[in-house]
């Protein structure tokens, strides 16, 4: 249990330190490229660029490696840990002062995402005794919920056009997490299962569908729009396919009671947190800086809304 929990962990740090690494390197990067292509050859150029690169993959074996020794349950919500981190790591790296409201979300986040690891407790299941026929429908289901999703966000515009997309490719990555769980499973029968595993391959297919998504969220509208959809549904789908088609079991009683409450906290520290200004930088953005009247003004606006 501590082994999977630590690795999550790891993979939420290591995956916020190549984000923000990459991204500090595009700040420097002037504008006026024509197409992505262009901006790409160049930053494929830059030593910090392609650090973020190599530790976000470190990352990513990290979180294959979690999901093999965990249940998707359990490991799954731990990756919405990734958010906070890179909140305060960019607060640290750029320079940029948290506001006490960052600093309530971070800790009203953690509090959320460990009533929801804790209380269930998930345990059992086996993702290689799933029917071919589950398999099926479990993915079918996901996959037009991706569907709807993306072509609803498409005919609309502006942030609700990036909610609807970011929710999408959350969905996708938690779609991605199931298949990436089921495949290093198979490590049980050598550590050279997965290669002939049918769910690696897939969750290749359907990761790059996820991040494309992504892209067109980010660029579509603000990041308060797209980063609760995309934060949230990842482990939803996670900790629902954990249960209800691994055979994952959870905790029942007061115990679900606790769940839904951390789901609650999660929920709304996501949403606040989506509003801190230090999430300009991701946008290429500089935030203005934060000064004690700032401060005031924004507990004051906080009051008024929560009246």
């Amino acid at each position: 249990m501590i082994l999977p929990l630590g690795l999550a962990v790891l993979a939420a740090v290591l995956n916020a330190a190549g984000d923000l690494l990459q991204r500090r390197s595009m700040r420097t990067e002037p504008g006026g490229h024509r197409g992505p292509l262009r901006l790409l050859a160049r930053v494929t150029r830059r030593p910090g660029w392609l650090a973020g690169v190599g530790v976000s993959l470190v990352g990513l074996c990290v979180h294959v490696v979690a999901l093999s020794t965990g249940t998707i349950a359990t490991v799954q919500p731990l990756l919405v840990l990734e958010f906070p981190v890179a909140v305060l790591g960019a607060s640290l790296l750029f320079g940029v002062r948290l506001s006490r409201r960052d600093g309530a979300a971070v800790a009203i986040m953690t509090l959320g995402v460990a009533a929801v690891v804790l209380c269930p407790a998930p345990g059992g299941g086996d993702p290689m005794a799933v029917p071919g026929a589950t398999w099926g429908l479990g993915l079918g289901v996901l996959a037009v919920l991706v569907a709807v999703l993306a072509v609803a966000g498409v005919l609309t515009r502006g942030n609700r056009r990036a909610a609807l997309l970011g929710t999408a490719a959350g969905v996708g990555y938690g779609m991605t997490a199931a298949l990436l769980s089921a495949a290093g499973t198979t490590t049980r029968h050598g550590l050279t299962a997965p290669v002939g595993a049918w769910q690696t391959y897939l969750a290749l297919v359907v990761g790059t569908a996820a991040f494309a998504l992504l892209q067109s969220a980010l660029h579509a509208g603000l990041l308060v729009a797209s980063e609760p959809g995309l934060t949230l549904a990842n482990p939803l789908v996670g900790v629902s396919w954990g249960v209800l088609v691994f055979g994952e079991h959870v905790r029942a009683g007061l115990w679900l009671v606790g769940t839904a409450a951390g789901a609650v906290l999660l929920a709304v520290g996501t949403v606040l947190l989506s509003r801190s200004p230090v999430l300009e930088l991701r946008q290429g953005r500089s935030p203005a800086p934060r000064t004690e009247e700032s401060e005031e003004s924004e507990d004051s606006e906080d009051a008024v809304a929560a009246a």
